[in-house]
């Protein structure tokens, strides 16, 4: 599915470390400890599919909206969802995954040197790691954790 000038992603490679533009992602839980350090784990990688999916429908930006700990979401950085608001970060991981049925999505992630990077969302597992996403929070919101991501 590649017409000059417009690469798509290929889903078929494997996807733990994607080459450039296309990026993979984490999440996982961060909180204080005894001494008030902070603390952070990953529990689980997020693909680029569902990253370029997360950053296309807009999701990156409504998190950005939130409380943050640490830098923005989506930078590719490391980034911090405060306890405070894992539950609404929960509330627009579920929105999120409305966007996924009966559509195609097929999202420009970026353009280097006169060629076009595309990715055709693969919808079955956006809605996978959106399930994980949510489960994530809504712990995260009962343990008192923020959220840790990297996007």
């Amino acid at each position: 599915m590649t017409q000059p000038g417009i690469y798509y992603f290929d889903h078929s490679r494997p996807q733990s470390n994607p080459s450039p533009p296309y990026s993979a992602g984490e999440a996982g839980f961060i909180w204080l400890d005894h001494d008030e350090f902070i603390e952070a784990d990953w529990r689980f990688e997020i693909s680029p599919n569902s990253l370029h999916a997360l950053r296309g429908h807009g999701v990156v930006a409504l998190l950005n909206e939130l409380d943050l700990i640490l830098g923005p979401v989506g930078a590719g950085q490391e980034a911090a969802i405060s306890p405070g608001c894992t539950e609404k970060a929960m509330h627009i991981f579920y929105e999120a995954d409305r966007m996924t049925y009966g559509s195609v999505h097929d999202f420009r992630v970026a353009e280097l040197d006169g060629v076009e990077y595309r990715l055709l969302i693969d919808n079955r597992e956006y809605q996978r790691t959106l399930s994980r996403l949510q489960f994530l929070s809504s712990t995260a919101s009962r343990e008192g954790c923020g959220l840790h991501l990297r996007f």
